[in-house]
């Protein structure tokens, strides 16, 4: 595969189905180096509207989270997202792997917080990991990570010259500590980027999937 230059390769024969919900989420978390959850990214789309191309939400704190600040920037990002699974009861939540629920269960279990633990008992009924749909149908000679199979399948490129999250761990220093405003302001919207970058690569992955026999 990688003499020929094919990054990916279908290993199943049958039709991919993924669940569908007239209101989709994309998902994405980004975390610093001490693992603490700074950033919940969410792309928002009716696909009821041929037109919607998803619209971007970020509950995001550019700081030195304490374990207390970090569970109160969950429960902003939850309290957004319980409020829409609930309006929408048919509506799907997509991630790639298991990163993003282990974090919020994380949370969930070392505070007891009521909406963490809300959302968890809510995803669990309409959560979708795209990574376990690709790992059983397809082979990457250069892995299934999302940079690589979203690339590789849906033509999807990320803004940013060296996405990446070690590299967004970096980003997130210069946000905070950064030697000016300017510097601090560039390196945030850096971060925005790549975290919508992300949870866009993923709606498009998804659409390529659907369109896959």
């Amino acid at each position: 595969m990688m003499s020929s230059g094919v990054a990916l390769e279908r290993t199943s024969s049958e039709p991919i189905t993924l669940p569908v919900g007239d209101i989709e989420i994309d998902w994405d978390i980004e975390t610093s180096a001490a693992d603490r959850i700074y950033l919940w990214g969410f792309l928002l789309r009716d696909r009821s509207d041929p037109q919607d191309r998803g619209t971007y939400h970020a509950f995001a704190s550019f700081t030195d989270l304490d374990s207390h600040q970090e569970i109160e920037l969950a429960r902003r990002a939850m309290d957004w997202l319980i409020g829409i699974i609930t309006q929408h009861p048919d509506a799907r939540v997509y991630h790639y792997s298991d990163y993003e629920m282990v974090h919020l269960a994380r949370l969930s279990n070392s505070s007891a917080d009521q909406t963490l633990t809300q959302a968890i008992d809510l995803l669990h009924g309409c959560h979708v990991d795209l990574f376990t749909t690709v790992r059983r149908n397809f082979f990457g000679a250069n892995g299934l990570g999302l940079k690589v199979v979203a690339h590789a399948a849906a033509g999807f490129s990320w803004r940013d010259d060296t996405p990446g999250g070690l590299n967004s761990q970096t980003w997130f220093v210069e946000a905070t500590h950064g030697s000016d405003e300017r510097v601090r302001a560039d390196a945030r919207q850096r971060v925005l980027d790549y975290n919508e970058d992300d949870v866009r690569a993923t709606m498009a992955l998804r659409d390529w999937l659907r369109s896959q026999s």
